[in-house]
């Protein structure tokens, strides 16, 4: 999933590409943080160059999600001195398989799950993009993550929060998004690591479905190197529907 798009400021398209600062991550990352988004035809390419210019010859950090067959527009940016950091993979059900028994370990969350949620988030992460990125310090990419978490309880991302408790605490939690055509999509899902292997990411995502408007889809994206998640999603029902590449750019004075 991308980044929360909080203050989002948006540009025109200019030869297929559109620039906008992301502004959330800007604070977050205290530096000048910008995506670029859109594909490009080959008579776009002398335009889009030079609108790619704009940010990649001054400090900053920047980012790309292409899709993996729109090769044009990948290898463009690679001119621009971005570099591939992932392949993310998008997945959907419409009917999650029947389970014998019926998991009471989920719950929407309260007010008083932030903490937990947040530490969970911020210690749970290893095949983000941020993670994944050699330029990208390890506790900042945890803390990106565990303020992207933060945002749903400071009501700026995220329509539903469910928690999983085991053994008294708070294990595991499932943010999620409603989107156009009934959607329900599941922007961030983490078990804390001493509570892995208990069934609670599978029994949130269950417990979401019932309990979240029983939407007609439910989406999920995840990244390819995460073989974890995919089994999940595959064991569940989930079947991709698409494929990006994410780019990262960091200027040269970062």
């Amino acid at each position: 999933m991308s980044s929360p798009s909080i203050g989002e400021q948006k540009t025109t398209p200019v030869g297929g590409l559109s620039i906008a600062e992301d502004s959330w991550l800007t604070g977050v990352m205290s530096r000048t943080v910008h995506r670029v988004s859109g594909t490009v035809e080959e008579d776009g390419e002398p335009q889009a160059q030079r609108t790619l210019r704009k940010i990649t010859d001054r400090p900053g950090f920047s980012y790309a999600r292409v899709p993996t067959h729109h090769v044009r527009t990948s290898r463009l940016l690679e001119r621009g001195g971005f570099h591939v950091v992932d392949t993310g993979i998008t997945l959907e059900t419409r009917q999650l398989p029947e389970r014998d028994g019926e998991g009471r370990r989920a719950r929407l969350a309260r007010t008083e799950d932030q903490a937990a949620v947040e530490e969970i988030a911020r210690r749970s992460f290893i095949y983000s993009r941020f993670h994944l990125d050699p330029d990208i310090p390890k506790h900042l990419a945890d803390e990106i993550k565990a303020q992207w978490v933060g945002n749903f309880f400071r009501g700026q991302r995220g329509d539903y929060m469910i928690v999983a408790e085991h053994a008294g605490h708070v294990a595991g939690f499932l943010q999620l998004l409603n989107a156009p055509g009934n959607v329900l999509v599941i922007d961030l899902i983490a078990v804390g690591k001493d509570d892995r292997g208990l069934g609670l990411a599978e029994e949130m995502i269950r417990y979401a479905v019932s309990a979240c408007g029983k939407p007609q889809t439910l989406r999920a994206g995840t990244q390819i190197a995460n073989t974890a998640s995919l089994s999940l999603y595959e064991k569940l029902g989930f079947r991709i529907v698409s494929t990006s590449y994410v780019l990262h750019h960091h200027g040269t004075a970062n």
